[in-house]
């Protein structure tokens, strides 16, 4: 009895805790637009449901939350609070509105905020903890021109942890290249540790662009919170980058062929095996490759080879690759094929030449693999199959007896074979039963899917310029017997000014992506009117193995 009056006591005097409050509040009121402001919502309680802060979103940039719990003990008293904390930066100038937050049935109050556009005082080296600094190695560009983008965060003191926004902007491909680097710097005297992001740039597009700086929100420890650095509490830091104006030129009218700007364009060749002499009939593998300092690996252009007669080429699928050496991007382009020559003698591999873009020069200059000259050998076997007489049975009458016989018996014999054959034909194609002509089987060349028009015409439809480009690369091997190298080749292949019209635009979209919507329904329409030529004249498309 007594025990139960004991425990009825301690319920009795332990505290009883019930969400009663939920306080909102904002560092900051009104805000500068690029300012970043502290917005805390704190429960007198303990509780396990965080609020929707997803309303945020619409006019915000939002880092968080933090979450953080306490409990008290002041003079016999205790109390528990739950705490929520975001960063805020506005995305416009304007008065916006903090909806209430709810939980548990209790609500908070709203906030109206004022977001006013104004310049902020870049902060000086010798009073700031934190900076930013954008750097673009060139302002000053070409469309499709590499540039690198550079942005460093400056920090004094323990920064705990930080978001950097991406920059973005339409009409610009921004891609980071490899991981932060971490190192110190002299400023003004001063020492500070720094972070350094790297991008690759490149402008799809002429015209004036101006880049945003990047935005760091994070937190920073307060030495001034705590007498040691165990019981220091963080505050809340931002800082925004400067912005870059960037001038983008078109593609200079004169220049040759598929669009292409570097610092430095190679071409190298190899043999396998390292012959200047074929035999005649037999394969030999021959590698191009093309190598470009400060080019995407996508930026590369095709090769289009001129093939002699004599000769055949086996072209397999190039392969592109790139990586980052001492910081300048390198890319290369991979292109292996089989070589055959068919006839022996002298064989002149005429020059490949690549049009390119000094853009140190602002000129146009070339790689070059110079002309090859090789020996082609005649096939002793090849030979032997040509030359090698026919057999005639031992059951054969030899050429002397076959002379001194009556030839009118010979014709007399052949041609009572000849009526016995023709009237066993004429019976069977009279008594044949009437059946349904069976379907045209088209023999497709070995290894080579059936290009489905159905998918062109979808892509088409879509603007999709990748599909459309892999089914008629598709089509022309079923067509033709192999793929060609691009779409120039099979332009030239078709061989008619319509479609040729509508497969530079496809290039276009695909390597120069100047500002322009492609639209493929016309690519759809020349290429249903060229089918349909072909279909009715079979002269309309070229032969296999054009220019070989």
């Amino acid at each position: 009895m007594v025990k139960q009056w004991l425990c009825l006591l301690l319920v009795a005097a332990s505290p009883v805790w019930a969400l009663t409050e939920l306080k909102v509040s904002l560092d900051k009121n009104p805000l500068l637009l690029g300012e970043t402001a502290v917005l805390e919502l704190v429960a007198d309680d303990q509780v396990a449901t965080q609020p929707d802060f997803s309303v945020l979103e619409n006019d915000f940039i939002v880092q968080g939350p933090s979450l953080g719990q306490q409990m008290q003990i002041i003079n016999g008293k205790a109390s528990r609070t739950t705490s929520w904390r975001l960063l805020l930066r506005a995305k416009q100038s304007g008065t916006f509105i903090i909806p209430s937050f709810e939980i548990e049935g209790v609500s908070s109050s709203s906030i109206e905020v004022e977001v006013v556009e104004g310049t902020t005082q870049p902060q000086s080296a010798e009073d700031s903890q934190l900076f930013l600094q954008s750097s673009l190695d060139s302002t000053q560009l070409y469309v499709q021109q590499l540039a690198y983008l550079e942005v460093k965060i400056f920090f004094q003191g323990d920064l705990q942890r930080g978001s950097l926004s991406e920059p973005k902007v339409e009409g610009l491909s921004i891609e980071q290249l490899g991981k932060d680097k971490e190192g110190s710097e002299l400023v003004n005297g001063e020492r500070y540790r720094t972070f350094t992001r790297r991008y690759r740039l490149i402008p799809e597009r002429s015209g004036t662009f101006v880049l945003p700086g990047s935005t760091l929100s994070g937190e920073m420890l307060d030495r001034d919170s705590g007498r040691y650095d165990y019981f220091a509490q963080t505050k809340a830091v931002s800082a925004r980058a400067n912005d870059l104006t960037i001038e983008v030129a078109a593609k200079p009218d004169n220049f040759p062929g598929d669009w292409l700007i570097a610092d430095l364009v190679s071409l190298n060749e190899e043999w396998s095996p390292a012959t200047d002499q074929l035999t005649q009939g037999e394969p030999v593998t021959r590698t191009i490759t093309i190598t470009a300092l400060d080019v995407a690996e996508h930026q590369l252009p095709d090769l289009i080879l001129d093939v002699p007669d004599g000769v055949k080429l086996y072209k397999e699928q190039p392969q592109a690759k790139q990586a980052e050496r001492n910081g300048t991007l390198v890319s290369q382009k991979v292109f292996s094929m089989a070589v055959v020559a068919n006839k022996a003698g002298e064989l002149i591999l005429p020059e490949v030449k690549l049009p390119w873009w000094n853009k140190k020069t602002k000129s146009i200059q070339y790689a070059t693999l110079p002309e090859k000259r090789v020996s082609v050998k005649v096939n002793p076997e090849l030979a032997q199959q040509a030359t090698t007489p026919v057999v005639v049975p031992a059951t054969q009458v030899s050429g002397t007896a076959a002379a001194d016989t009556d030839p009118w018996q010979w014709n007399h014999t052949s041609s009572v074979l000849s009526l016995l054959w023709l009237s066993s034909v004429a019976l069977l194609l009279w008594f044949r039963p009437t059946k349904t002509a069976p379907p045209k089987v088209t023999i497709q060349p070995s290894g080579v899917a059936k290009a489905n028009p159905k998918k062109l015409q979808n892509a088409c439809h879509s603007n999709d310029a990748p599909a459309a480009r892999q089914w008629l690369m598709q089509w022309a091997e079923q067509q033709f017997g192999r793929s060609p190298a691009s779409l120039s080749e099979l332009a030239n292949w078709c061989n008619d000014q319509a479609f040729t019209e509508q497969l530079q635009l496809l290039n276009q979209q695909l390597y120069q992506k100047e500002q322009q919507n492609w639209q493929g329904k016309t690519l759809w329409s020349c290429w249903s009117k060229l089918s349909m030529e072909k279909a009715a004249a079979p002269s309309a498309l070229p032969e296999l193995y054009p220019n070989q």
